[in-house]
């Protein structure tokens, strides 16, 4: 019982004491105190909305040099997304895998990112690639977005691939332009067999009867990287053999090549005794290729060679800005297709940020939506993009090789004007066109 006693009085002095406690502080540790009416207070985000995006570039094989800068522009579009919209509790995530520029690696690789997620994707560069991860992102619903595949096979309505770039029916345009400009009644044609050559090679036979000129010559070799070191040189000779009573200054030798095989081309045109002497024109997987420059670049010189690519006008306020920032964090020159890959992970952030999410069908719909009305403008001007999912108002540049103080190096010729079908030179260009 004293016990008892004991214990209670112990309690009684301890809530004697809370209470004491609770009087001196107010009792502010149970109250809140509201903002005034109408004043607006700004609360960190407690959640995170992710948004995923994939990239699948070729950073080994024929195409890594221009794979590697794609990758670092879609970087940069990354930083800024998350730069941007961070306030909004956004945040943006790149998955980058390999394609190895191989099909069939771009399909598995594609289906790896679906397994993390990922339901809008930077496509392989090339229509090669395209072609491979196609299948799986119609029927799985994942928007691919291509930043230099051009072949016209792939020009498809309602299905899940778009590309930024125009397609070859407008590239084989600018080359027709070039070719009329010089002169050429007669064209031989080296290619590669895949969907970006037989793409162009269909392309040129149109534009053939189109502009009035005759394919007299046509050779296509495997592209495998196990195959093209012999079958390239065995199409140049092909090519070499019909056409050595045609060399001339209406002839002209159309490549299409990327490049570790058109390095093989290369070098077999310029030990050729006919091909060696011929006109050369480029398209568009040559353009500035710091490879092909170093392997090729005295035969495409002694060639006058004339290549094409879809570009992005660089007096607009908005390719100078990019390239300034592209320049600060690559450390390299913003050719193609760092631009294109740039406003292909910035268009698509955009849109996620605009609309809320990231589901695919939504995202589609937007894109379209988007590239009928022309709501995204970004380092290569409006994107515009036709009933195909494919750019509908492409630039294009034309390009040349000339030698200064003993090394080839790339120059600027001028502009083809899709729309007008017209060639504006540059000062150098015009010179080294009719030179």
């Amino acid at each position: 019982m004293k016990n008892t006693l004991y214990i209670v009085g112990v309690v009684i002095v301890l809530i004697a004491v809370l209470g004491i406690l609770l009087t001196m502080s107010g009792g502010q540790q149970q109250t809140t105190t509201a903002p005034p009416a109408g004043t607006q207070t700004t609360q960190p985000a407690t959640t995170t909305k992710v948004f995923k995006l994939g990239a699948l570039l070729p950073l080994t094989g024929g195409f890594s040099s221009y794979a590697k800068l794609a990758q670092c522009a879609a970087e940069l579009a990354l930083d800024e997304l998350n730069s941007e919209y961070a306030s909004k509790g956004y945040k943006f995530e790149l998955y980058v895998e390999d394609t190895q520029l191989d099909p069939n690696v771009a399909a598995q690789k594609l289906q790896s990112l679906y397994a993390r997620g990922v339901r809008a994707v930077h496509a392989g560069l090339t229509s090669r690639e395209a072609s491979g991860e196609k299948p799986f992102a119609d029927q799985n619903h994942i928007i691919l977005f291509s930043a230099w595949s051009t072949s016209s096979l792939l020009a498809l309505p309602n299905d899940w691939l778009y590309r930024i770039v125009g397609t070859d029916a407008k590239q084989i345009r600018a080359i027709g332009a070039v070719l009329k400009e010089l002169g050429v009644k007669k064209v031989a044609l080296v290619y590669r067999k895949d969907a970006y050559g037989e793409g162009l090679y269909l392309e040129l036979q149109k534009e053939a009867e189109r502009r009035g000129f005759k394919l007299v010559s046509v050779a296509a070799y495997d592209p495998d990287p196990k195959a093209f070191p012999q079958a390239a040189p065995e199409a140049v000779k092909k090519i070499s053999s019909e056409v050595k009573d045609l060399v001339g200054p209406d002839f002209a030798l159309v490549i299409v090549s990327f490049e570790d095989d058109g390095s093989v081309v290369l070098n077999a045109i310029g030990q050729d005794p006919v091909l060696s002497k011929a006109r050369l024109i480029g398209t568009e997987g040559m353009a500035y290729s710091p490879i092909l420059l170093q392997e090729g670049g005295n035969v495409m010189a002694n060639g006058k060679i004339i290549g094409t690519a879809n570009w992005a006008l660089a007096t607009t306020p908005e390719y100078q800005q990019f390239a300034q920032k592209f320049r600060a964090k690559c450390g390299a020159e913003p050719i193609t297709p760092a631009p294109q890959s740039y406003d292909i992970i910035k268009m698509l952030g955009e849109i996620m940020a605009t609309i809320g999410t990231d589901d695919p069908d939504k995202v589609r719909a937007t894109l379209e939506q988007w590239g009928k009305e022309g709501r995204y403008k970004g380092a290569t001007g409006t994107v515009l993009l036709d009933e195909n999912g494919d750019r509908a108002n492409p630039s294009f540049i034309l390009w040349g090789v000339t030698v200064k103080n003993g090394k080839p190096q790339y120059i600027d010729i001028g502009f083809y004007n899709y729309d007008k079908d017209t060639i504006e030179f540059t000062q150098e260009g015009k010179q080294y066109f009719y030179g």
